[in-house]
């Protein structure tokens, strides 16, 4: 019986190892997303510098004149052209960006380890634990569910007008 609490033991530790290499990454992959959203903010930045500059032309002639004369590249030529057709539009509706395909997976892969985290620690624990936490865990789930449903209710009486004291 006794091997069998240190085989036990020697598992959980090796669950809460897996859970602190987890915790490891997800640090490290927080830091990545801090300098992928940057990285965003320049590219939005710049986006919005081209949006400025190619405002600042009254017409498309201004911008061939433009590009005409030299002033500016074949590359900048089309980029304000269409910016100039399509105006705030194609700032804002613009296709993703790697940085921001990569700001998205690294969130993915970050909620990935959270979860497995999360795995490896009730791994860990005790039969008893496990099954205590798994009532803590539904407990919480159904007062969740229950707040949920008081709001959608308050949420229908104002819609409706049935509750003065909700205002």
């Amino acid at each position: 019986m006794s091997r069998k609490q240190k085989y036990l033991s020697s598992e959980a530790h090796g669950y809460l190892l897996e859970a602190d290499a987890c915790a490891l990454l997800v640090k490290e992959l927080e830091r990545v997303c801090a300098k992928l959203q940057r990285r965003i903010d320049k590219e939005v930045a710049a986006r919005q510098a081209d949006f400025d500059a190619a405002m600042e032309y009254h017409s498309e002639n201004e911008i061939q004149d433009a590009y005409g004369w030299e002033l500016i590249t074949e590359a900048q030529y089309y980029a304000y052209l269409n910016l100039f057709r399509r105006g705030r539009q194609a700032l804002e509706e613009h296709s993703p960006t790697v940085s921001e395909i990569a700001l998205s997976i690294t969130k993915r892969v970050i909620c990935d380890l959270k979860a497995d985290q999360q795995e490896y620690a009730f791994c860990a624990l005790t039969p008893e634990q496990q099954a205590a936490e798994l009532l803590r865990a539904e407990k919480s789930r159904k007062e969740w569910q229950a707040h949920i449903a008081q709001l959608r209710e308050q949420q229908r009486r104002i819609a409706t007008g049935e509750c003065e004291s909700c205002t």
